[in-house]
C-alpha cells in the first residue's frame, strides 16, 4: 500500500509488532476503510522436525480482537463461544476468511483468521464429536452448543505460539 494512502486505522499490538517484523504483509486497496493484513499458511515440512504433515494439520477460526487477545495473553482459547468451530485445510482457510470479507456473517465480529497447527488425533477426535458440511469444507464444532470440542484445545493441548503470525501449534 502506498504510504501516501496511508490508513489511520489502529492496529492491535501483536498486528502491528508482526507488521513491523515483515511477518504480515498489508494489502489493503487504496481507499480502504479498513486494513487487510495476510501470511501464506504455515509449511509444517519446512519449518518443524516430525511429526510430519501426515500426523497433523492446519486448522482454522475466525476470531474477533477479544479472543485473540485472549488467545495471546493465556496462550488457549476462550470458552466463551457456544458455536465457535474450527475448518481444516486450505479450503477451511478459505471458507475462515469469508466471514473477514463480509460473504458470511456472524454477531462475533471476526477480525482473524488464527492458524492452529495440530496432531492429526486431534482432528480427528474434533470430527468424531461433531462436523459439518460448510461452503467446500468440513467444520468441527468447539463451542457448548457446536460440539463441545474446546475440552479438547484447553485440557489435553498445550498451545504455543511459533514464530510465525497467529500459527498456534497444540502438543
Amino acid at each position: 500500500m502506498s504510504k501516501a494512502k496511508k490508513l489511520s486505522v489502529k492496529l492491535l499490538r501483536h498486528e502491528a509488532d508482526l507488521l513491523a517484523a515483515g511477518k504480515l504483509v498489508d494489502v489493503s486497496h487504496g481507499g480502504a476503510s479498513s486494513r487487510w493484513l495476510t501470511a501464506a499458511s504455515y509449511d509444517a515440512d519446512k519449518e518443524l522436525e516430525p511429526p510430519s504433515q501426515h500426523d497433523a494439520a492446519l486448522l482454522y477460526r475466525p476470531m474477533g480482537d477479544l479472543e485473540v487477545q485472549y488467545l495471546v495473553s493465556h496462550g488457549e482459547l476462550p470458552d466463551t463461544q457456544p458455536y465457535q468451530a474450527v475448518m481444516e485445510g486450505p479450503n477451511g482457510r478459505t471458507y475462515a476468511e469469508k466471514y473477514l470479507r463480509g460473504h458470511k456473517q456472524v454477531n462475533t465480529s471476526p477480525t482473524t483468521v488464527v492458524e492452529f497447527y495440530v496432531p492429526r488425533a486431534l482432528v480427528d477426535t474434533l470430527f468424531a464429536i461433531q462436523h459439518k458440511p460448510e461452503d467446500g469444507c468440513i467444520s468441527m464444532g468447539l463451542g457448548n452448543k457446536a460440539g463441545g470440542g474446546t475440552f479438547f484445545f484447553l485440557s489435553q493441548h498445550t498451545i504455543f505460539f511459533l514464530d510465525e503470525p497467529l500459527v498456534c501449534v497444540c502438543v
